[in-house]
């Protein structure tokens, strides 16, 4: 007798979407950087919050997580799974241009 695998039909859509959404949420990261930082667009992560897409890809999710300090795996059944804090998010630093101006507008006073 050999194995069958059926394959999940998520009712509404894949759960991960609400575990990755949480994620987004409690780091304060926005759609932008995340953009920038995975190579996700903002709109596959709207299309994944506003629930357009049901079941996302495991390369685009992994992207996502690991941009966000997070990583993507199984654990075995019944494993007490330790959360970690994710890394903070870089601090954004001023550019060469806006640097320039605010010293031109400081002169001027």
């Amino acid at each position: 007798m050999g194995f069958t695998y059926k394959s999940y039909n998520f009712v509404d859509k894949d759960p991960i979407i609400d575990e990755v959404r949480t994620m987004v949420g409690s780091s304060g990261a926005s759609y932008k950087w995340i953009e920038q930082e995975s190579g996700v667009t903002a709109v596959t992560l709207h299309a994944w919050f506003d629930g357009k897409t049901r079941k996302p890809q495991a390369a685009t999710l992994n992207a996502v997580a690991r941009a966000l300090g997070y990583k993507l795996g199984f654990v075995p059944n019944g494993v007490a799974v330790k959360f970690i804090p994710p890394m903070p998010l870089p601090i954004k630093q001023p550019s060469a241009r806006h640097v320039i101006q605010m010293k031109k507008y400081q002169k001027r006073k």
